[in-house]
């Protein structure tokens, strides 16, 4: 198993609330593009010219994320995939995806 505190990454910046609870739904923002280069996520917002790269983690995390996805299902699959005990995942990802949101990469549905 990976060390999941080893790969966690950060994008953007993060606001004390995150804008995401443990109850949200989330989806990808459709006008993102995105590619893979050597394992890791990279994404473009051609509107604002800003683009993003993002580690193993979250690079799963992206991949996790089809369609309407309730933030549990992703911390249910992070803790079954990466040595990671529940409340350190759900802290992490929830930072992360707050970060998302605040840089647009994702919207709460």
């Amino acid at each position: 198993m990976l060390d999941f505190k080893k790969f966690s990454g950060k994008v953007g910046q993060a606001r004390k609330d995150y804008g995401v609870n443990i109850d949200s739904v989330i989806t990808k923002n459709t006008e993102i593009d995105d590619t893979d280069l050597d394992g890791e996520k990279v994404m473009m917002n051609l509107d604002k010219g800003q683009y993003f790269m993002m580690n193993e983690v979250g690079s799963r995390i992206w991949e996790l994320i089809e369609g309407n996805t309730p933030i549990v299902n992703i911390i249910a699959a992070l803790t079954n995939e990466y040595d990671v005990d529940e409340e350190t995942c759900e802290n992490t990802v929830m930072e992360f995806l707050g970060r998302l949101k605040n840089a647009d990469l994702i919207k709460v549905v």
